[in-house]
């Protein structure tokens, strides 16, 4: 058997986007039985930056979700081993990172928010985060192309999502936010840094008396239990956390067996808006049955939910359900969810190095073969022809 690797995670272990890292890397070590993990929890106040880090002389690796404190990149270096960042703040500081591809959020948002009719669009965001930056110039950049200029607010202190819930916001900062509220033309659309600062942008608005979203719109980035928690709900950008894991954990373990990665960024695209009523005021509501069988399939597709399930969640009988549905849709509720399914696996294929089992079990099936009667039904490939195929077009066009 190989020698034992012991690889350390330390990260706020309280948000939803540090669960999701650690589950990518559980996924991972799924596949190598010699790999063990430690976890190397923090508090909102660490690191304190003063001797090694927690892990150090206990790992042979680690991932760590890190800002831009003062003091970090050596913080990091005393503790001797290989790290790998699981955040965008310190890509130039020669530790490997795997973050959030900051284009696909822009388009996401832009798509998202032009198709839900707003034409002022404004970001806020926070100006010690490098990755801020970078969110809202991808951003502007997806904007542009639909000729629309994005007004920007870099704030000097943000809310965290934080166990504690200790940081107070000065009157200043919230005096900011209003003076971009009221002067932006209405509707306005609001892309916030994360979902924290989303919902902090969200009660402003509404402390105002201004209509959310009939004159505010309010997109978060992260898709946390915290949006989903918000009054009024907000919709959010869901961000890839468990490939960033998984992608995390594979540059690692080459890392700690002597690899030397050619590239020091890796970036992950986001697929898909979660839509709730901080935006969709603005386009038509799933108010018919068929509408929230779609929106459940959408939603759920890659859970491995079958018929019946869909059948319980719009409370309709199976059978007038999929003769309904195939009406209105004209395909069957298996097609639809078939559909769903494919577009997540060609995403998992064109952007990680999982294997088929993996993949599999992350689109709902229980074994790699419906997945591989997949790929030859719809696309005449098998999964690894069709990775090939889209990584050596990727090269050609670069």
């Amino acid at each position: 058997m190989s020698e034992k690797i012991t690889i350390g995670i330390h990260s706020a272990s309280w948000t939803e986007h540090s669960r999701r890292v650690l589950q990518g890397l559980l996924n991972y070590i799924e596949e190598y039985p010699n790999i063990q993990v430690r976890d190397f929890r923090f508090s909102s106040n660490d690191p304190n930056l003063v001797g090694n880090p927690p892990w150090s002389g206990k790992v042979d690796g680690a991932i760590v979700s890190a800002g831009r404190n003062p003091g970090i990149t050596t913080w990091l270096k005393r503790g001797k081993v290989p790290v790998v960042l699981a955040s965008g703040d310190l890509i130039d500081s020669g530790f490997v990172s795997v973050y959030t591809d900051v284009h696909s959020v822009g388009r996401l948002a832009a798509a998202h928010l032009t198709e839900a009719g707003f034409e002022h669009i404004a970001f806020v965001g926070y100006q010690k985060s490098d990755g801020s930056k970078r969110r809202r110039d991808g951003l502007s950049d997806e904007l542009t192309k639909r000729g629309i200029k994005l007004k920007a607010l870099a704030l000097k202190e943000i809310p965290i999502d934080s166990v504690d819930q200790n940081r107070e916001i000065s009157e200043s900062t919230v005096e900011k936010v209003k003076q971009l509220l009221e002067k932006s033309p209405k509707p306005l659309a609001v892309v916030a840094l994360n979902d924290a600062v989303a919902e902090f942008v969200a009660k402003i608005a509404s402390d105002m008396g201004l209509a959310i979203p009939d004159e505010v719109g309010v997109l978060g980035v992260g898709d946390s239990e915290r949006a989903r928690m918000s009054d009024p709900p907000l919709s959010s950008v869901h961000t890839p956390g468990v490939e960033i894991g998984y992608r995390c954990a594979s540059l690692l373990h080459s890392m700690i067996l002597g690899n030397t990665p050619k590239e020091t960024v890796f970036e992950i695209p986001a697929q898909q808006v979660s839509a709730r009523r901080s935006t969709t005021g603005w386009k038509r509501a799933a108010v018919t049955d068929i509408d929230r069988a779609v929106s459940y399939i959408r939603e759920h597709a890659c859970d491995g939910i079958r018929l019946k399930d869909v059948s319980s969640a719009v409370r309709i009988p199976i059978r007038t359900l999929e003769i309904e549905f195939k009406k209105q849709i004209g395909r069957s509720m298996g097609e639809v969810i078939r559909e769903v399914r494919l577009e997540r696996v060609k995403h998992l294929l064109e952007s990680t190095n999982l294997s088929t089992q993996r993949i599999a079990a992350m689109v709902g099936y229980s074994h790699y073969s419906y997945l591989n009667k997949l790929l030859r039904d719809e696309l005449n490939v098998t999964p690894s022809q069709y990775r090939k195929q889209q990584r050596k077009a990727k090269l050609e066009s670069e």
